[in-house]
Formats: C-alpha cells, sequence, structure tokens
C-alpha cells in the first residue's frame, strides 16, 4: 500500500509538470545548493551529473527527473527547506 501511495503520488506531480499546473514562469525565490554550489533564483532545468546532495531553499517544491534535460520521469520532489540526495546522474527541475 505505501508503494502504491508513493507510486500515485509521483504521477500525480508528473502530471502537473505536463500539464502546467505547477506554478508560474518566473524564477523561484531563493536559493538551490547542490553540493555545496549555491544557485540563487532558480528556474528551468538545472542539469548536474553523478550524486548530489540538493537543498532547497527557494518558495516552491523542485523535482528529481530521470531523463536528460528534465526529461523522464520525476523521482523525488524536494519541499521547500528540505535536503535530499539525488543518488544517481539526474537533473533538477524548478518550475
Amino acid at each position: 500500500m505505501r508503494r502504491l501511495t508513493k507510486t500515485l503520488g509521483t504521477l500525480a506531480a508528473a502530471a502537473t509538470l505536463v500539464l502546467g499546473l505547477g506554478g508560474s514562469a518566473h524564477a523561484s525565490s531563493g536559493e538551490l545548493v547542490i553540493n555545496g554550489h549555491t544557485i540563487h533564483e532558480p528556474s528551468g532545468c538545472i542539469l548536474h551529473s553523478g550524486p548530489a546532495a540538493v537543498s532547497n531553499h527557494t518558495d516552491n517544491p523542485v523535482f528529481i527527473t530521470s531523463g536528460r534535460w528534465c526529461t523522464g520521469l520525476v523521482v523525488g520532489i524536494i519541499h521547500p527547506g528540505d535536503t535530499r540526495f539525488a543518488p544517481f546522474t539526474s537533473n533538477i527541475l524548478v518550475p
């Protein structure tokens, strides 16, 4: 049941992104920190290689995607104030 809930949550987040209901087109207010590198006012698709620790200090959730250039599945959500480990080469989508 827990796995089903997680899967449905991931699908809902992906559907929100595809339908354009994930937020406005402007940059998120705040900072995103990826492996100690700070990105001010992040927006769009942020590419990185290898495993990464990602801290979200913005006002919006950000999404870890499995595909190149923020395509593919949403494999994680990092809510404002949270830090999450992206265990493989992935991309960070800031709506």
